[in-house]
């Protein structure tokens, strides 16, 4: 089996924080635009749409402000970075972690998620040893 191209988990890390980093932000945008709207419109209190929306909103925010720290906290400095510097096993000891997939499920939706899981299995070929030789005949 060849060897992956390191090109391909660097594109496949970058996607993926990217992906984390803009539907995170539009979430939270989302999420604020909701906020807004709840407490803006008075007569959505008197039909009864002003605290679903206002917990709607305050609960994407929260999610989506949360995908976007964790794109700039965990995934750029500890993934991204660490493939760019060459540092395979760090970034594959962070990207197999099952506790990102799950943030990049919930924060971003499945395109983070499933890209992060590409960039995992792609640098588990890369930090994978070498087999043995085989013995002499």
């Amino acid at each position: 089996m060849a060897q992956p191209s390191v090109t391909e988990v660097k594109n496949f890390a970058n996607y993926s924080y990217l992906a984390l980093l803009i539907l995170g932000a539009l979430i939270a945008l989302y999420g604020l635009y909701q906020i807004i709207w709840a407490l803006s419109w008075p007569w959505a209190w008197y039909w009864g749409w002003g605290m679903g929306t206002l917990i709607t909103g305050v609960i994407c925010l929260a999610i989506g402000g949360f995908g976007a720290f964790t794109a700039f906290t965990v995934w750029k400095p500890k993934i991204v970075d660490a493939i760019d510097q060459g540092r395979y096993a760090d970034a594959y000891q962070v990207a197999s972690n099952p506790i990102q997939l799950i943030i990049g499920l919930i924060c971003g939706g499945v395109i983070p998620a499933i890209l992060l899981f590409l960039t995992q299995q792609k640098l588990s070929e890369i930090v994978r040893p070498a087999p043995p030789p085989p013995p002499p005949a």
